[in-house]
């Protein structure tokens, strides 16, 4: 199980060097923050003088401090090459297995060092402590899977003796245990109000992971209530005092598990992060999980992604609280006292409420605006609550006010904000919107001194291209995906997205926007062949279905629709393109008037919007233009099942293509509806008459016939199939003057003309 842990809290040892006056600078550099400086002054020591385990152990810290691990790994291994006896080496080695959850490995490390006799008090605290917290945990924990070659009774015994060893040692260097709840009970706690609509599908989704749920209702007036009933929920209820930490305390107030997971309503755990969770809660090492949190902030768009990171899942420690009246924060408390936190990776929360319908049903905006504005005023110095003011205007495109907040935000960071890269960013996109586009290349330039990161090079490059500058474009953009990689957001190849990082912001700009810009500055620079490049190396990635997509559409552009349509197959295959792709090709069949390729399509989208005008009357003229009868039909039948108000024209159509079908007497039905829709529609008495005309219902097409001849009485052809009925029955006279009346709107009728003379002969023959 990887785990990272973050923002520093890393343990220097630098009060147990014996002799620092040896490298008091270095020492210095590391106590001060610069990290960066500490080590090359470490790094460089070594190289004359490879047998110092503090310069080692100071290097050491100073990469981890830098989030080095890697780095801090081998280095470990290679001073423990030149000192193998050292046990301030090996008990960094210990410290390094124990917070990358590798406990089994470490404890015969651990205990071997205690029998030595090694007793720093830091080590003790840090390293054996949480080792016994671990193993009390597995000890309890019924759903950890027990070793092959042991029953869980022996596996109980073999854990029960190891915590017992470790706590003989810390008792004898008098390192209390503390007395808080350690094991893998989780509470989900929760504050709601009027949130029928998601939180079942919240509540289902925690299901086996959760031993109980804590909600804290605010006055609910739906069945929000009676659904976390149902889900078996101790329910508190509580007035909302316009602060979150305040509401979120009382819900921590009555948790008992030993964590706790929090969730909003609107909240979902994906499958992948139930799992992890469960091996989370094992390490009680960490006091806390950043979990990235997965915002749609689309109802049609599921690429459409804002990724952040929150602690979401914390170790139910006495002295843990919430702070903030708005966008609180669980982490301050827990780290007090030392307290490591860490990434759990893989598991993440899908977040539904920023989507835009559900953002104005809750009038969200004026709510967080005012808290926002209260918050401020308490602590006017705090970036955080710049940002978010400037960050809420900047999502209802109130650029102006972005602009204001989110300049005195980038003033006042510190540089090593989660959200430092995003803040910069918006408040480069906030003046582009008003096209300010020399002032926000200038702050795009000093973001890219004092913040470089792959939301500032995107931002600056869509500056750049506004500008018509491509070459500086394709730099930028190369530039921030080098970056992406360097800081593991995008994986080696660079078109594969890691998952739970510490990125803030939409996380297409790092695949299919980046590529889409790309291939814009590309295109405008005519060089084809790197797009083709940048489209075949996007095979295999993790937005590979929307790389297919972007390919078909610049194809499309450039007339090669054959190639394009074979693009399109795979993105079609997707829920989450299969319109926009549908939209494409149907496109791509309108445009070159092949209307045989563009109605599969327009059939497609019309089944998935019956309703949709656009779509139905492209879908019907495609099967005109190719006599597709059956997909007429299919079209009407669509609509009237999806409640669509037809009209007595439509039925008339929707009759002619089933009549047409040789299905008679569907037609008739359709017809009569017309009939019924609009009794003064001569059209539906003619199509209906045709109908009964050939079910050999003679009298009654007559009927029909007349009928629509009473309404439109100057229709020749009307006239002359009510002249051929009245001649199937044999009334030859009423089909003679029918006959004549047809002749007489239309002399050049020559079926009326043969018909008549056929009648005038039966008459004759009928008096003789």
């Amino acid at each position: 199980m990887e785990h990272l842990v973050n923002e520093g809290g890393f343990s220097l040892y630098v009060e147990c060097h014996p002799d620092q006056t040896a490298l008091p600078e270095a020492f210095g550099l590391l106590v001060g923050g610069q990290f960066a400086q500490a080590y090359q002054q470490f790094r460089a020591w070594l190289d004359t003088h490879p047998h110092d385990e503090w310069a080692y152990e100071g290097a050491i810290a100073s990469l981890l401090q830098q989030n080095l691990w890697e780095d801090a790994q081998n280095l470990t291994l290679e001073g423990l090459e030149q000192i193998p006896g050292s046990q301030v080496l090996r008990a960094r080695a210990t410290w390094l297995v124990v917070y990358q959850a590798r406990e089994r490995d470490a404890y015969p490390m651990v205990k071997a060092l205690l029998e030595e006799g090694y007793s720093n008090r830091l080590w003790l605290e840090e390293v054996v402590l949480p080792l016994r917290n671990h193993l009390v945990c597995l000890y309890g924990d019924k759903r950890f899977p027990t070793p092959k070659n042991l029953s869980r009774k022996a596996f109980q015994r073999q854990l029960n003796q190891q915590i017992q060893l470790l706590e003989h040692w810390l008792s004898r260097h008098k390192v209390p245990i503390p007395d808080e709840p350690v094991g893998t009970r989780i509470s989900l706690t929760m504050i709601v109000r009027n949130e029928a609509k998601f939180l079942a599908d919240c509540l289902q989704s925690v299901e086996g992971v959760v031993d109980e749920i804590v909600v804290v209702d605010t006055g609910s007036t739906d069945d929000t209530v009676a659904i976390a009933e149902r889900f078996g929920a101790k329910v508190i209820h509580s007035e909302w005092q316009n602060d979150f930490a305040q509401a979120r305390n009382i819900a921590l107030q009555h948790a008992t598990g030993d964590w706790v997971l929090v969730l909003d309503a609107d909240e979902q755990l994906t499958p992948e992060a139930r799992a992890k969770i469960l091996e989370g809660v094992r390490h009680p090492q960490f006091v806390g999980y950043y979990m990235e949190i997965l915002n749609y902030i689309s109802e049609t768009h599921t690429s459409d992604v804002f990724s952040h990171r929150l602690i979401r899942l914390f170790r139910r420690l006495p002295y843990a609280q919430w702070e903030g009246a708005i966008h609180e924060q669980i982490l301050n408390s827990l780290q007090q006292r030392g307290g490591k936190s860490a990434t759990l990776y893989g598991a993440q929360i899908l977040h539904y409420g920023y989507q835009k319908s559900v953002v104005q049903e809750r009038q969200k905006v004026a709510r967080n605006l005012s808290l926002l504005e209260k918050a401020l005023a308490d602590s006017p110095d705090d970036p955080f609550h710049w940002f978010n003011l400037g960050n809420t205007h900047y999502s209802q495109q109130n650029y102006e006010q972005a602009i204001y907040y989110l300049h005195e935000a980038c003033e006042r960071l510190r540089g090593y904000e989660d959200f430092a890269p995003f803040c910069w960013s918006i408040y480069i996109h906030s003046l582009r919107e008003l096209n300010r586009t020399e002032a926000a290349l200038e702050v795009a330039e000093r973001a890219e001194q004092v913040c470089p990161s792959p939301q500032v090079y995107y931002a600056k490059a869509h500056v750049l291209l506004k500008m018509g500058r491509f070459e500086s474009v394709v730099d930028t953009l190369r530039k921030g995906r080098e970056d992406a990689i360097r800081r593991g957001w995008l994986q080696p190849s660079g078109v594969t997205l890691n998952p739970s990082t510490n990125f803030v912001g939409d996380t297409a700009i790092l695949t299919h926007k980046w590529r889409l810009m790309m291939v814009e500055a590309l295109d405008q620079l005519g060089r084809y062949e790197e797009i083709h490049a940048l489209f075949n190396e996007a095979q295999g990635a993790s937005d590979e279905p929307y790389a297919r997509f972007q390919y078909a559409q610049w194809l499309t552009l450039h007339g090669a629709y054959e190639e394009a349509d074979h693009w399109l197959q795979f993105a079609e295959s997707q829920p989450s393109l299969r319109k926009e792709a549908l939209l494409l090709r149907a496109r791509i069949g309108w445009e070159a008037q092949d209307y045989s390729r563009a109605l599969p399509a327009f059939k497609a989208l019309h089944e998935m919007e019956p309703t949709n005008e656009d779509y139905w009357q492209r879908c019907y003229e495609c099967a005109q233009r190719t006599q597709n009868q059956a997909e007429i039909a299919g079209i009407f039948q669509r609509m009237e099942q999806a409640g669509y108000a037809l009209t007595a024209d439509m039925y008339i159509n929707w009759g002619r293509a089933l009549w047409q079908l040789k299905e008679y007497e569907s037609a008739l039905q359709r017809f009569a509806t017309a009939i019924n829709k609009d009794p003064h529609n001569a059209n539906a008495f003619f199509n209906a008459g045709d109908a009964l005309y050939q079910l050999g219902a003679y009298y009654e097409a007559a009927d029909a016939y007349s009928a629509g001849l009473e309404r439109d009485p100057m229709n020749a052809q009307a006239w002359f199939t009510l002249g051929n009925c009245y001649f199937q029955v044999g009334v030859y006279d009423a089909a003679r003057i029918a006959f004549e009346q047809a002749l007489n709107f239309d002399p050049t009728h020559q079926l009326a003309k043969h018909n008549l003379e056929l009648t005038c002969e039966r008459i004759k023959i009928t008096a003789a």
